[in-house]
């Protein structure tokens, strides 16, 4: 799959599901090609530098993903004292595999399905991945997320789970079933966390509460983060983590900053402060995740909460 150039295009759109368009200029198309599950494309845009692209939906950008990754990864590790063993699924691009090799970690293995989206972010996006991927640590595997979870046997301390949106076409719906959860909980050390991107918790809510609840019928603790990603729809984006009994709130700022100092960690946008801060929910959505109605009325209309 060669790389395109001499791109006539200047907007990169986004058609969310809620009848928003979010339109970016672009400079130019780096890269663009088809995968045996996706189009892949990396563009040069002008507020976020190189973006990548699956199918229609932007996933992260030389910008902001420092925020996201930091936020997928930090959050759950740093609630773990001594974190050895991490199993990232997805997030091809390496930006979570980056940030949990900042951890003490004697091993990750890196699941995704798609050889494509990796090889092309380390030649277009490197600086996302940071090296990451030949680090001796790592154990990267291309292989179906679901069907490598379900067959694990050995445990770990934490499962990152870093996909594309659970629209109905996507070959990552079924990881965000209950029953995936299920199936994570079992390989999970009894201190371990997990952790998923969860969607808009203003633009698409129904994402949000169809993996919380899915969530609550495994896990007997989950937590909601949030934190603003620019180049995301609506900006305000949402992390769910999930444990038997591990809570991140349970760390006051002195612990999270003795962890950081002794793993000699430096986040962009993490810190003591805003790891509390981010479990700090508005209103709205407090109220929504405390009410069962919500999820039952989800039946109906997603097919994950079905």
């Amino acid at each position: 799959m060669p790389p395109a150039s001499n791109s006539s295009e200047e907007w990169f759109g986004e058609r969310e599901r809620v009848g928003l368009e979010q339109r970016i200029q672009v400079r130019g198309v780096l890269y663009e090609g088809r995968s045996d599950y996706q189009t892949i494309r990396v563009l040069d845009t002008v507020p976020f530098g190189r973006a990548l692209i699956l199918d229609t939906a932007l996933q992260t950008t030389e910008t902001d993903e420092f925020i996201y990754h930091e936020m997928m990864v930090h959050p759950a590790l740093i609630s773990l004292a001594q974190p050895e063993r991490v199993l990232i699924v997805g997030g091809g691009d390496g930006g979570c595999l980056r940030r949990a090799l900042q951890h003490p970690l004697l091993e990750a293995v890196h699941v995704e399905l798609d050889r494509a989206v990796v090889e092309t972010c380390r030649r277009y996006l490197p600086q996302v991945s940071g090296g990451a991927f030949d680090d001796p640590r790592v154990r990267l595997l291309f292989a179906d997320g679901y069907e490598f979870v379900e067959k694990a046997q050995e445990p770990f301390d934490a499962i990152i789970v870093d996909l594309t949106d659970p629209l109905p076409s996507s070959p990552s719906l079924r990881l965000f079933t209950a029953e995936f959860y299920q199936a994570v909980r079992r390989i999970l050390k009894k201190e371990g966390l997990m952790v998923t991107q969860s969607s808009s918790p203003l633009l698409l809510t129904h994402d949000l509460l169809m993996i919380y609840a899915n969530l609550k019928a495994v896990f007997p603790l989950v937590r909601v983060c949030l934190a603003p990603v620019p180049s995301y729809p609506g900006v305000l984006w949402s992390f769910t983590l999930a444990s038997v009994g591990n809570d991140p709130l349970a760390l006051d700022e002195a612990t999270v900053r003795q962890r950081l100092e002794a793993r000699g960690i430096s986040p962009r946008y993490y810190s003591p402060q805003m790891h509390l801060a981010s479990f700090a929910l508005p209103p709205f959505l407090a109220g929504l995740l405390a009410e069962p109605e919500h999820f039952q009325d989800l039946k109906a209309t997603h097919p994950v909460a079905q």
